[in-house]
């Protein structure tokens, strides 16, 4: 019984400070794109909004769909396209982070299953504020079939040859 009340106030403070950024910060236009048969990588966009007075840090994502979750950005360079891997984004206070085609974007690589247009897809995404309490928020995102006016065909080719190099 001694033990009980010794441990009862350390899981107490943990669920205090395991805060839930869900009902701080808010997700737009969260969706993945359909990918061919065998394709290894798929990508993912969203927009956080965080309306509230203290900022936060995306440091990673997970998902039971796929074995790992990488935040990455286009850039040019001399005319080609490069992607560089962020490990982390920051959400000012009242500030925004857009994960979109041609810019940052998620990197949802081996995925444990086919995903087709329809299907939803669940990310966790783990955050600190600016007093390092960590905090998750879960989501649910809908996966959208690719159509031909869209310039992301090539996206997914560096995709899938980025994910060989690992």
């Amino acid at each position: 019984m001694m033990a009980l009340t010794k441990i009862f106030p350390l899981v107490l403070l943990l669920l205090i400070t395991t805060t839930t950024a869900a009902d701080k910060l808010d997700v737009h236009n969260a969706w993945a794109r359909e990918t061919p048969p065998g394709t290894r990588v798929m990508a993912a966009y969203l927009t956080l909004k965080n309306p509230s007075a203290k900022g936060y840090t995306l440091t990673g994502l997970s998902s039971p769909d796929f074995k790992r979750i990488e935040m990455h950005r286009t850039e040019q360079h001399d005319g080609m396209s490069k992607m560089l891997s962020v490990p982390q984004v920051t959400l000012s206070s009242k500030g925004n982070a857009v994960f979109q085609p041609g810019g940052m974007h998620l990197m949802l690589i081996s995925p444990k299953k086919r995903l087709r247009a329809g299907d939803n897809i669940t990310l966790t995404l783990f955050f600190s504020d600016e007093h390092s309490t960590k905090s998750s928020l879960e989501i649910s995102l809908p996966v959208k079939k690719a159509t031909a006016n869209t310039r992301h065909t090539l996206h997914n080719e560096q995709h899938d040859s980025h994910s060989r190099q690992h």
